[in-house]
């Protein structure tokens, strides 16, 4: 009967070197490990435990499924390939554990199971993966060879990674050749990779000696390559397989679209955001450490397409040197913001979470950003002039342009537009915002809206001078000062009035007031008007004319699609328009930013081809007759683009507004 001999050939001062050496390098890396979590424990905040099930089941999806890494199929499928023949690696060798070391025989009175069929079928399924281990690295090692993406970092240490592990795939390869080569088993076919190697031997007459010899010398080779692996793991890029479930695992459950706030009134923190290395939270970094190099937020980035500094992989690399400087230096302070991270970096990001959509490991590269700019902001005035002068204009005015409060209700000049001071009540509180209070373009979809209104019947009113800015912009810039101010303020005049529903044609301010206000005590049911002109068409409350025969293409808003997952809507009131729709490339959670969040609208940045500039040439080539928008910063940078390009006859409107000339007369 088939029965696998464990040690074979192997002499007992070998297995005590197995032991020795494994032992050894188990040590080095729980060590290392435990002072680099010294480390992270010096961050701010503390491991948090709850919602147990749903952290497992993070871990199941994103580190075991790789659901993100699979999307790119050559990468994800020769990375997925090597990582199943890794954890079947593992499960060959606990069998083998339980059965010598006797473990199963403390639940089964015979423990010898590693025998007859199921000992066939082992050799088979662990000689598949073997190839199959082999083959991927191959890939791996092929595709940084020749067609180096330049989204990969390229340096000895990946080079030595591949290596290291296709030798020891390689010396397993060779021990068990060796052995068929030497014992020729009846059953050795069903070993087939080792099988084939054999035959390929045994064309040379190797003696018994020779073949021993070289079983010996391969079995300490591959052994020893894994106590290596042990000891140097963390300094090699394979860390990821330690860092990155750690780092899923304990990954925030946070609104995606809620920034943490800041206590502002607390008299003991001597300092807010993050200027220093320690100032980053103990799950920032861990993203350092967590972060794979695999460049899939670099690919997305669109500060990084347009040519500017900010390269998200870097600021989250520039992290983890960071790390590394705190544990060089000990007890002493290392500045993070100016000397590691660049200010240009950090002032070119859109916040659109493309990179964060796309990390495999869920690091969350906004919040850092927006926590270095935290501390440029408050703590040492330091911001791009135009940024501050818009500030300063929110602050003083109430909206970023300067525009005088009284005539925020200019663009209602020859409508009746009824208001909350004057109504106390209704079912609808309408946000207009400051772009569709003050900007020609966004002044368009206000009106559309009060159209939709009126032809719906619904009862609506709107706070005319009442309104401010809510200054979510600001607040992704780091003024957490005036943004809460700019909360507190509208919660306040929110509270006077008694009303359903927020409706708001911006997705910044529905993002804000849906996800952020509640952190202020301010808890209101908000809807985008992509999602309440759906409701009122599928409920009947409007009549579209189907007549429009015009080919569409739909700009994805960052904070209406990647923060808040609404990609329907906006679609289905399209289609109702009789409009038919061409979606770009990137389209829906893979859309590209148009280049004005983040604060970016209110100043400039140097960018050797602008993002709004990229986004509008992916709509043209679509071959569409106009663009659609939820937004009304992604309309205002569209619009920005097509004078600049100039392609002014492509039309750009709101959805909004493709709605109110579809509304039947």
């Amino acid at each position: 009967m088939p029965i696998r001999e464990t040690f074979w050939n192997i002499p007992e001062w070998a297995k005590v070197l197995l032991y020795v050496t494994n032992v050894v390098g188990v040590i080095i890396l729980v060590s290392r490990f435990y002072l680099r979590t010294k480390i992270w424990a010096q961050g701010q905040d503390e491991l948090k435990f709850d919602r147990l099930p749903e952290r497992f089941a993070r871990v199941g999806k994103f580190a075991l499924a790789q659901v993100r890494i699979a999307r790119d199929s050559y990468a994800g499928i020769f990375h997925l390939s090597l990582f199943v023949a890794f954890i079947m690696f593992f499960i060959g060798t606990s069998l083998i554990a339980l059965e010598e070391y006797r473990i199963a025989g403390l639940f089964f009175e015979d423990y010898k199971f590693i025998e007859g069929t199921f000992y066939l079928i082992y050799e088979s399924v662990l000689d598949f993966f073997l190839v199959v281990g082999v083959v991927a690295l191959m890939l791996a090692l092929g595709r940084r060879w020749f067609a180096r993406p330049n989204t990969l970092t390229y340096n000895a240490g990946f080079q030595a990674m591949l290596w290291i592990l296709l030798i020891d795939l390689l010396s397993g390869l060779a021990i068990e050749a060796f052995r068929l080569a030497a014992v020729q088993p009846d059953w050795q076919v069903w070993s087939f990779a080792g099988y084939t190697v054999s035959r390929a031997l045994l064309l040379f007459n190797p003696s018994e000696a020779f073949l021993e010899t070289a079983h010996l010398t391969a079995w300490i080779a591959h052994f020893s390559i894994t106590a290596v692996i042990y000891a140097i793991l963390l300094d090699l890029p394979l860390k990821h397989i330690i860092y990155s479930p750690l780092n899923i695992f304990f990954s925030s459950f946070k609104e995606r679209g809620a920034l943490a706030p800041l206590d502002l009134e607390d008299e003991t923190i001597e300092a807010f955001g993050v200027g220093n290395v320690r100032d980053l939270t103990l799950y920032q970094l861990m993203d350092g450490d967590a972060c794979t190099e695999c460049g899939r937020c670099q690919a997305v980035c669109p500060a990084f397409m347009a040519g500017t500094p900010l390269n998200p992989k870097q600021v989250i690399l520039d992290i983890r040197t960071g790390i590394d400087r705190v544990e060089a230096n000990g007890a002493g302070p290392v500045p993070l913001t100016h000397e590691i991270v660049s200010d240009a970096a950090l002032w070119a990001c859109t916040t659109c979470r493309a990179c964060v959509h796309e990390c495999p490991v869920l690091i969350e590269h906004v919040d850092s950003i927006v926590d270095m700019r935290r501390h440029m902001v408050l703590m040492e005035g330091n911001m791009p002039d135009l940024l501050g002068m818009a500030m300063q204009q929110a602050e003083r005015a109430g909206n970023p342009w300067g525009n005088p409060r009284g005539s925020r209700m200019d663009w209602a000049e020859d409508l009746d537009v009824p208001l909350m001071a004057d109504k106390k009540q209704a079912d609808v509180l309408y946000w207009i915002g400051c772009a569709g209070a003050y900007d020609p373009e966004s002044q368009k979809t206000t009106r559309a809206m009060i159209r939709i209104f009126e032809a719906a019947g619904i009862d609506y009113a709107v706070l005319g001078e009442e309104e401010r800015c809510n200054c979510e912009w600001a607040r992704r810039a780091g003024n957490e000062y005036l943004y809460q101010e700019a909360t507190h303020s509208n919660i306040a005049v929110f509270d006077q009035y008694d009303f359903k529903t927020i409706v708001t044609h911006c997705p910044h301010c529905f993002n804000t007031f849906a996800n952020e206000y509640p952190q202020f005590g301010g808890s209101y049911d908000v809807v985008h008007h992509s999602t309440y002109i759906t409701t009122l068409v599928n409920n009947g409350h409007l009549s579209l004319d189907q007549s429009l025969d015009q080919l569409i293409t739909f700009h994805d808003s960052c904070y209406l699609g990647r923060y808040n997952d609404i990609y329907d809507a906006p679609r289905d009131v399209l289609s109702a328009g009789g409009l038919r729709l061409t979606e770009m490339p990137r389209s829906r959670d893979r859309g590209l930013c148009c280049g004005g969040g983040g604060a970016q609208v209110w100043f400039e940045t140097h960018q050797e081809i602008p993002v709004n500039e990229i986004r509008l040439a992916e709509a043209i080539d679509t071959n569409a007759d106009g663009v659609g928008t939820a937004c009304p910063f992604c309309t205002i940078m569209l619009t920005s683009a097509a004078q600049s390009k100039g392609v002014e006859d492509m039309p750009i409107n709101d959805i909004a507004v493709i709605v109110a000339e579809a509304l039947k007369k």
